[in-house]
C-alpha cells in the first residue's frame, strides 16, 4: 500500500512510461494505491486553471492520450486508487502534533490510518518531520518532469 502525492497521480493516471514508477502502476491495478483529497483537488486545479506551476507544465508536457486520461479521471476517480474520507481522517490529524498545514496533515493521517508509506516528487521538511514524528516512511520518487 502507497499514498501517492498529486504530481505521481498524475504520472500514475497518465500511465507515463517511466522507469521510477513502474512498481506504483502495478500497485494501482491491485489497488494499493491511495492519494489524499488535498493532492487529488490540487491536480483537478491545475488541469482546470490557467496553465502555471509545476503541475500545469507537467499536464502540458502529456501527449493527447494521456491527457484524454488524465481528464476523464479527474471527472471520477478510478476506484483503484483510494481516497479516504475526511470524516475518518480528521480525528486522526487533530491527534498529530506540531504546527501542520492541512496538506501535511492530511497526508501524515492517511498514512497512519493505512499503514503505508508515502510517496512525493518533491522533498518537503515539514512532511518530513510530521512523518519522522509519526513513524512514518517517506520516499522521494523522481519523475523525468519534476524540477
Amino acid at each position: 500500500m502507497i499514498l501517492v502525492d498529486d504530481a505521481l497521480l498524475l504520472a500514475l493516471i497518465a500511465e507515463r512510461n517511466e522507469p521510477s514508477i513502474a512498481p506504483y502502476l502495478a500497485q494501482v491495478t491491485t489497488g494499493e494505491v491511495f492519494t489524499t483529497g488535498s493532492w487529488f483537488w490540487r491536480l483537478a486545479r491545475a488541469l482546470s486553471g490557467p496553465a502555471r506551476g509545476v503541475l500545469s507544465r507537467q499536464l502540458g508536457s502529456l501527449g493527447e492520450g494521456e491527457r484524454q486520461r488524465v481528464r476523464l479521471a479527474l471527472s471520477d476517480l478510478p476506484p483503484e486508487i483510494g481516497l479516504l474520507s475526511l470524516r475518518r481522517l480528521v480525528p486522526v490529524m487533530s491527534a498529530l502534533g506540531g504546527q501542520l498545514n492541512l496538506l501535511t496533515a492530511e497526508a501524515i493521517a492517511a498514512a497512519v490510518v493505512l499503514e503505508c508509506e508515502i510517496a512525493v516528487t518533491t522533498e518537503s521538511p515539514l512532511l518530513a518531520q510530521a512523518a519522522a514524528a509519526a513513524g512514518v516512511t517517506v520516499r522521494v520518487v523522481p519523475l523525468f518532469g519534476s524540477p
